[in-house]
């Protein structure tokens, strides 16, 4: 839907994007307040196949809400903060500014993450879940999470209960 070389999202695009609701890949949020919050979202988009959290547009009715110019600012800052301070390892993130029936959404691109499995501040795991987000919690997640981004191999795995002859 978006690549570098245009111009970025058009108003129809952010549109169809919402009528289709949220899902593994979309995620609405009316305003972003909290560091720590959005960043466990990052932490779920970069540990599943990425994604996109569209900022001012309400996650109950789909309606464009919109943001002031004081507003973008600030959650830009937050979102920077956010990704560089609040994501271990930090991730690059894009954001791009887009005009919906004379309303401004936030579009923020999270990757897909090639160090993973990422962590909130509070070593933390999330992994997308549909809509929602979810803590890791078994070692065989984790382990697959590791596996697929590289960062572990089938010859290096622990295996309990296993002798040697």
């Amino acid at each position: 839907m978006w690549n570098a070389k245009n111009n970025g999202m058009s108003a129809e695009e952010l549109l169809s994007l919402v009528r289709g609701g949220e899902t593994s890949l979309i995620q609405f949020k009316e305003n972003v307040t909290n560091a720590v919050s959005i960043a466990q979202e990052m932490v779920a988009f970069s540990n599943s196949k990425g994604g996109q959290i569209l900022i001012g547009i309400n996650d109950k009715t789909g309606e464009a809400t919109g943001l002031s110019f004081q507003d973008i600012q600030r959650i830009n800052n937050l979102l920077t903060t956010a990704a560089n301070e609040h994501v271990k390892s930090p991730i690059i993130i894009e954001t791009e500014t887009v005009a919906v029936k004379d309303k401004q959404v936030i579009v923020v691109r999270v990757p897909e993450g090639v160090d993973k499995p990422y962590k909130d501040n509070s070593g933390l795991i999330f992994v997308k879940n549909g809509a929602d987000k979810r803590k890791v919690t078994s070692n065989e997640e984790l382990s697959r999470l590791l596996q697929g981004s590289g960062n572990l191999y089938a010859e290096e795995q622990i295996l309990h209960h296993c002798t040697y002859e």
